[in-house]
């Protein structure tokens, strides 16, 4: 039984990754293209950064906003199941 969370829970975390990574490349694409060149490139370098420049900017990026957030969500769930488990 615990393999089974184990495997659904890291599942989980692989989306959740998935939706980080793309959601920080697509905030990144949006600083740039709204002359924001600071934070384009500061979310190229430092991905957690996109998750100051969405809440700065929801009205620019709430689309990748969501996905950040949303992947930001998940990542936090598979660690604090992972803790949990015993597997961390």
């Amino acid at each position: 039984m615990m393999d089974n969370i184990v495997i659904a829970t890291l599942l989980a975390g692989s989306i959740g990754l998935m939706l980080f990574i793309i959601g920080s490349i697509f905030t990144a694409v949006v600083a740039l293209g709204n002359k924001e060149q600071v934070f384009g490139w500061l979310v190229i370098l430092f991905l957690p950064a996109s998750l100051v420049y969405c809440a700065m900017n929801w009205d620019k990026a709430a689309y990748s906003g969501k996905m950040v957030y949303s992947g930001t969500i998940l990542l936090v769930i598979t660690a604090v199941i992972l803790k949990v488990v015993g597997v961390i």
